[in-house]
């Protein structure tokens, strides 16, 4: 697996094929001091994470669902529009 990313298959395809999460993909790389690439979201993504944001969950919580660090997420979804709700303080 590191070998076919550092070729530059992306984390999602390899997830895809060995038929795990995309973070457990970048778990095992960070786990083996493999650099990880940015991790852009695809605008379908986007779409998904904003839906959901928009939907009531949170930005943590979206951004697990989507397998992205949250921060990226949040990024992207300002980025289209998405207006922030004030952080609740948990």
């Amino acid at each position: 697996m590191i070998e076919r990313y550092e070729a530059g298959e992306t984390s999602t395809a390899l997830a895809e094929a060995y038929g795990v999460a995309k973070s457990t993909i970048l778990g095992i790389l960070r786990a083996n001091s493999v650099v990880v690439r940015r991790q852009p979201l695809t605008p379908e993504q986007v779409s998904e994470a904003a839906r959901m944001y928009e939907s009531g969950l949170s930005l943590s919580e979206a951004a697990e669902r989507l397998s992205v660090n949250q921060e990226t997420m949040r990024v992207a979804i300002i980025a289209a529009g998405t207006n922030l709700r004030p952080p609740t303080g948990h």
